[in-house]
């Protein structure tokens, strides 16, 4: 037998150390790292799925009625009609974040488009057409497992951004232009507005509640099909409910709003950062309610997002206020939510000859190669004046246009690249084809006859 040489079996020693010890480095796992990878596995399968369909992006939910139709949603990534189903009733998540209960609903009859989240049952109860546009809901949430899991909950919104629906849930009419988080507890439903503006009516009584704020509707002996008073004024919602969810896997992503809201005192400049020496968007007149998406660390500048859906930064100095502790604070402004997984910053070229690549995001910069169809191209950033889209392919970096791809990224998601060389002739902005962050009336307090 060939001995082998000391000097190879140290250099081998040391080989298998220093990988040992590379290995031992890296952090392990955690459930939160968990949750994320099984909230990309999710968003890949169902995020897609056709309206008035049910999407299993989990584990196998309960369903009824029983039989063919419920067990086929046992498989991940499963669709079946809405209208097949009377009940469902998703899983807690397990204790490493692993896996558990997320299943899409979407019904086109009501223009909703919902997750339930964790340990979750939604029951049609509707007597009259459309199905599912009267719900009892209920919610448990645990204490034990991993601490990035969210709250078990039914998260809506309306499929088109502005446009109200209605739902009654637990008893209760929801006149709702937004997206709203609903949960139970033992003796109440909470109803959180993520985004926008609803209406909550009960016993002929209604309550106006914006963006940041939540109401409790009380109920006796867990019978949630109809609250036990009318519904009581709103607050700001409990933070602790919303700081791990799951934002990107709504149909629309949105910004988390923080507790309650701030209003204008007078005439106020809406700047791009929290500084007199940002530039100013536009000027907001007095009286404007506003959304809170952050605190710069000084606690003097507000970043906020108007009805309209445009955001920016005002100085606190000339708002009124009327919410709770804000946790978000940051001096960077940051860049609006994005998908999970590769849906997030990936697109596929689908035009029949191609694209061509170019140095800069116009027609009348030079060429540096032509992309087939099909490809898989990794998105960058977006243009700061046409509807073109910085990709990287195979190393290769350049500017396309948005029209010859397909994509489930939120391209107004995108950095702006102000980098790029501007255009000789006057540039003619074209809006992006993509969703505007926001959702409320012009002004809610003047609900529903703006």
């Amino acid at each position: 037998m060939r001995k082998i040489p000391l000097v190879w079996l140290i250099l081998i020693s040391m080989s298998a150390i220093s990988l040992m010890i590379t290995v031992a480095q890296q952090p392990a796992p955690t459930c939160a790292d968990y949750l994320t990878q099984f909230y990309s596995v999710a968003t890949e399968l169902c995020l897609t799925a056709p309206d008035n369909y049910v999407c299993n992006g989990g584990n196998a939910p309960l369903a009824e009625p029983a039989g063919p139709v419920s067990n086929s949603l046992g498989t991940l990534g499963a669709i079946v009609p809405l209208d097949a189903l009377t009940s469902l009733r998703t899983s807690a998540f397990t204790a490493d974040g692993s896996n558990g209960g997320l299943m899409w609903v979407r019904s086109e009859a009501n223009q909703m488009r919902g997750i339930l989240l964790g340990d979750a049952l939604i029951r049609d109860v509707s007597a009259l057409a459309p199905r599912w546009s009267n719900i009892i809901l209920n919610t448990q949430t645990s204490s034990d497992g991993c601490f990035a899991t969210p709250f078990s909950s039914f998260t809506f919104q309306a499929t088109e951004q502005f446009e109200p629906i209605r739902l009654t849930i637990n008893g209760a009419v929801l006149d709702v232009n937004g997206a709203i988080m609903a949960l139970t507890t033992s003796t109440e439903t909470v109803f959180i507005v993520i985004e926008g503006v609803m209406r909550v009516t009960a016993y002929e009584s209604s309550q106006l509640v914006l963006a940041g704020q939540e109401i409790r509707l009380p109920y006796i002996n867990n019978d949630f099909s109809a609250p036990a008073s009318p519904p009581p004024l709103p607050a700001p919602y409990n933070p602790t409910y919303l700081v791990y969810f799951p934002i990107g896997l709504l149909d629309r992503p949105v910004y988390l709003p923080q507790p309650g809201y701030v209003i204008t005192d007078a005439r106020v400049n809406l700047r791009t950062g929290p500084s007199t020496r940002f530039e100013i968007i536009y000027e907001v007149p007095s009286g404007q309610i506003m959304t809170i998406l952050g605190l710069n660390p000084a606690g003097d500048w507000y970043h906020v997002r108007l009805a309209n859906g445009q955001t920016g930064w005002m100085s606190a100095e000339f708002l009124g206020r009327n919410h709770g502790a804000i946790g978000t604070v940051y001096s960077n402004t940051p860049l609006p939510p994005q998908r999970y997984g590769e849906l997030g910053n990936h697109a596929r070229v689908t035009a029949m000859n191609g694209v061509v690549m170019r140095q800069a995001p116009d027609a009348s910069f030079p060429e540096m190669l032509t992309v087939p169809v099909g490809t898989n191209l990794e998105l960058l950033a977006r243009s700061p004046y046409s509807p073109w889209v910085k990709v990287s392919m195979e190393g290769v970096v350049g500017w396309v246009a948005l029209l010859a791809l397909d994509t489930q990224a939120i391209v107004e998601a995108l950095p702006i690249d102000g980098g790029v060389p501007t255009l000789e002739a006057e540039v003619t902005v074209i809006p992006y084809p993509t969703v505007i962050f926001g959702g409320a009336f012009p002004d809610p307090r003047c609900y529903p006859n703006c």
